[in-house]
């Protein structure tokens, strides 16, 4: 991880849960510690109930599908 973030512009997290407490905030936590002062983009669920339904179109009305992935980094790199 920390050889990514000396190597890359934006490093990219994407979890089917929550941000607050996920996978996103133990990337930046090791590279705090790590001493690195990378760019990361945290992608996860809203922290509020979803409706029922379909897993895949879950996904991607909370931006988590290939189109709403790429959305989201094309729009942080803008």
């Amino acid at each position: 991880m920390r050889e990514l973030a000396d190597s890359h512009d934006l490093l990219v997290t994407v979890e089917e849960n929550v941000i607050m407490g996920g996978a996103g905030s133990a990337v930046l936590e090791a590279l705090q510690k790590s001493g690195r002062n990378a760019s990361v983009l945290q992608l996860g669920l809203p922290d509020r109930f979803i409706d029922q339904g379909d897993p895949g179109t879950q996904l991607a009305h909370a931006g988590l599908n290939k189109e709403g992935i790429v959305k989201s980094i094309r729009q942080r790199l803008a």
